[in-house]
């Protein structure tokens, strides 16, 4: 599960799980990202676009598939000076792995706002970095997504709603189903810790009352219950 709201990024280099790594060829097409040629696997890497090394994260937001020879030329470089030698825009690179973007059912202004965070830490301009950085991208995200026309008209319908509550409810609205399906995410929505099911645990294909109830059975959760 991805855990957005409470769990610290991983800033040093671990092993890839299998399943993982093999979606994220799946993801990649066998196509190296930088130069855009097709390779067998075996003469594909998984690359981090901002070097660890440069403050990046040994996320799935910062993998790529990478070719052997990219990935000699590419080293340590900053992705931005790396980008030049080879004629590719940063904004260009895919963001895979985050559940804003990856949810095609949300408005598009949603979803590429929330990629432009992305975009501009792979070229620098904003510094997010370190075990707190997940946090960081969604305080980031929310202070950016108050400023937009949506974001304004949510503060107006939602007035008595709090802010962590009020910004997942275009998340909430791709999930519910009915009335009561909508009114159970809203409360999820109030604690970081039950947060984290929407989009990931819980999606517009299950029976979202009766998974709950599942989880709370299961898990002893007393935020859940």
């Amino acid at each position: 599960m991805r855990r957005r709201f409470m769990r610290e990024s991983r800033v040093t280099r671990g092993s890839i799980p299998k399943k993982m790594r093999d979606e994220i060829y799946r993801r990649d097409n066998y196509t190296c990202q930088f130069c855009k040629n097709e390779f067998d696997r075996k003469d594909l890497t998984i690359d981090h676009l901002i070097p660890l090394a440069s403050g990046g994260l040994d996320e799935v937001t910062n993998y790529v598939t990478c070719c052997s020879p990219c990935n000699g030329r590419k080293a340590d470089l900053p992705l931005t000076v790396f980008a030049r030698l080879v004629n590719v825009q940063v904004e260009e690179l895919p963001v895979h792995g985050d559940p804003v973007i990856d949810n095609d059912k949300l408005p598009i202004q949603i979803r590429m706002l929330r990629k432009s965070i992305f975009d501009r830490m792979r070229q620098g301009e904003l510094h997010i970095g370190g075990k707190s950085a997940q946090k960081k991208i969604e305080g980031q995200y929310r202070s950016e997504f108050w400023e937009t026309e949506l974001g304004q008209k949510l503060i107006n319908d939602q007035p008595l709603l709090p802010g962590h509550v009020r910004i997942m409810i275009p998340e909430i609205m791709t999930i519910a189903k009915s009335r009561r399906e909508y009114l159970l995410l809203i409360e999820l929505a109030k604690s970081a810790d039950t947060r984290n099911l929407i989009g990931t645990v819980l999606s517009r294909d299950d029976e979202i009352e009766g998974k709950v109830r599942s989880l709370t059975n299961r898990n002893k959760n007393p935020r859940l219950e």
